[in-house]
């Protein structure tokens, strides 16, 4: 009998961003208004990532029944069914993790989930303590990015990697929108910081991908050598 390779690919990781009721279903309080289109390119990534064995970190909206927001109909109110993930986004294997304010972690949490799924309280799903744990401490080469909503969450996450030197990969025909302008000009401003937009026909192919390592700035690479001069001394004197 043929024995599978059962360990994950921890070569590259998914960021599953707010693939929920109330976004991508009709009867959603706040329907993106490409929802009939990418739809079908979600169900695909997250079949090729069962497959493939692609850990997959998830962000749901997660709105109190008391908060305010900021003048959109009132969606993904914890505890309703529109904040539930749409149920083909969820793999075997999952955890939800605490959203308490903490670091509390564990980097090697793939070896025992497929998926891992977070609450974003902000627009900024890296806020969260443990999404930026993950974001900058998994040794992946590159991070997938899809879902909702490319003029707010995709390119806050997007940004929020390259910032982290982290190299990405956005499915550029698999986020959701309201506005198509808008997202257009957050495609372009992902692209031009460094994100490689493919489509979901290119990832689930398993066609070659490029995806060049973050340029480190040269005031960056001029303060490590600095760091390294001033800890040169100490290192010969066999000083930890």
């Amino acid at each position: 009998m043929v024995r599978r390779n059962r360990r994950p690919d921890s070569s590259r990781v998914i960021f599953d961003l707010n693939t929920q009721c109330d976004f991508l279903l009709s009867r959603g309080a706040l329907p993106v208004v490409n929802r009939g289109e990418i739809v079908p390119r979600i169900r695909a990534i997250m079949d090729w990532a069962r497959t493939r064995r692609v850990p997959v970190i998830s962000s749901i909206d997660a709105h109190r029944p008391s908060e305010s927001q900021n003048g959109q109909r009132r969606h993904c109110i914890d505890n309703t069914s529109g904040q539930l993930k749409v149920p083909f986004t969820l793999l075997p294997r999952r955890a939800m993790l605490a959203n308490d304010n903490t670091l509390d972690v564990p980097l090697d949490i793939f070896t025992r989930h497929r998926q891992v799924i977070l609450a974003k309280r902000s627009r900024d799903f890296l806020a969260n303590p443990k999404a930026d744990r993950l974001a900058t401490e998994l040794p992946a080469e590159y991070f997938i990015c899809f879902g909702v909503a490319t003029e707010v969450c995709v390119k806050s996450v997007v940004l929020g990697l390259i910032a982290r030197r982290r190299a990405v990969v956005v499915v550029s025909d698999a986020v959701g929108h309201w506005s198509a302008a808008e997202a257009e000009l957050a495609l372009r401003q992902m692209a031009a910081k460094g994100a490689v937009l493919v489509t979901t026909e290119q990832l689930v192919s398993d066609a070659t991908i490029e995806v060049p390592r973050p340029i480190v700035p040269i005031e960056s690479q001029e303060a490590a050598a600095e760091v390294a001069r001033m800890l040169a001394p100490a290192r010969a004197r066999g000083v930890a």
